[in-house]
């Protein structure tokens, strides 16, 4: 429990995004970082530096734990999430955890079924879920006020392969399948998660560029209902961008470098006049304190999952990929 109504966090994982939940976790009212850990010791004290001597430093993430915390983040490589989560989960802290979670069905499953017997809270960091204008239009779909769905396209591109040369996300041990699985969950989730919708088959072609991870995967899928839905994901561009095309019976919805659009009067403006959006660490306070849901907890994921398998399997294979139901 918080000690003074504080709640003591400890940050395993100092690199970009570790430093980034440290600061914007450090700057809330009644937050204490207390403890942080990476095997890199260096990582370690940038972040732990701008928090003060107090806050302890520990190479092994299991000394973290022990040390009289309430919740952690976790932000280490991708194939290091469960094994985290779940031994945090059994030091009873509550977890907030960067994306993504697993591509192992029996992982994930792992996860629920910890988190529901220790009955704390885990939480992942899908920002597009802790927007509000990505919130108002899964409310639009859901209504079925403007009918179904008939058509989804979805694009992203980024220069995700030049900044990581040398570094994790090229290793597929430590993030397996590369681009699409470690950056592409934000399209996915956004699509399956806001049209309330789950995958059936997947056909995609995936291009290493020269490195042991897909880097570009580009194909087609058939999500609930036999709705199809093209994607081109490219790691290798120049410039980060983003747009997710929803076509309905009676409206068009546009998701544009994060903005949530859809078309009035032949015109494309906000879905919601308010999209107000906060942080997944702010959302996650408010979550272990009683004062807010949970936008993103794990079994949500399932969709997520299967999508990303079916995906990199049809690539490898270069064949269609029919996904069961589950």
């Amino acid at each position: 429990m918080a000690v003074n109504n504080v709640v003591r966090i400890g940050i395993i994982g100092c690199g970009a995004l570790g430093a980034v939940h440290a600061r914007r976790l450090s700057e809330m009212e009644g937050v204490a970082i207390t403890a942080v850990s990476d095997p890199n010791p260096e990582a370690m004290a940038r972040v732990a530096g701008p928090l003060g001597a107090s806050t302890m430093s520990e190479q092994d993430y299991h000394e973290l734990l022990k040390s009289g915390l309430d919740a952690v983040c976790i932000a280490s490589p991708d194939s290091f999430h469960v094994a985290q989560i779940l031994d945090a989960l059994d030091a009873g802290l509550h977890v907030l955890c960067e994306k993504p979670l697993t591509l192992e069905p029996t992982e994930l499953q792992a996860v629920v079924d910890r988190r529901d017997r220790t009955g704390l809270h885990v939480s992942m960091t899908y920002p597009r879920r802790y927007g509000g204008g990505i919130r108002a239009m899964r409310n639009e779909f859901l209504s079925g006020q403007w009918g179904a769905i008939k058509m989804i396209t979805a694009y992203n591109t980024e220069d995700w392969l030049t900044p990581n040369i040398g570094q994790w996300r090229h290793d597929p041990k430590l993030c397996p399948g590369g681009f699409l699985h470690d950056a592409n969950g934000h399209q996915i989730d956004t699509i399956l998660w806001a049209g309330g919708l789950d995958v059936e088959s997947v056909f995609a072609e995936v291009e290493n560029r020269g490195t042991p991870v897909p880097i570009v995967i580009w194909g087609s899928a058939r999500l609930t209902g036999g709705i199809p839905m093209s994607f081109t994901f490219v790691g290798d561009g120049h410039l980060w961008r983003e747009q997710v095309n929803f076509h309905c019976e009676k409206r068009d919805f546009v998701m544009d470098n994060g903005r949530t659009l859809w078309n009035v009067d032949g015109k494309l403006v906000p879905v919601a006049p308010d999209e107000r959006w906060e942080s997944s660490d702010a959302a996650f306070i408010r979550l272990i304190r009683g004062e807010g849901p949970n936008w993103s907890p794990p079994e949500e994921f399932w969709p997520v999952l299967r999508f990303t398998r079916a995906a990199l399997e049809s690539g490898a294979r270069r064949v269609p990929v029919t996904v069961p139901p589950r």
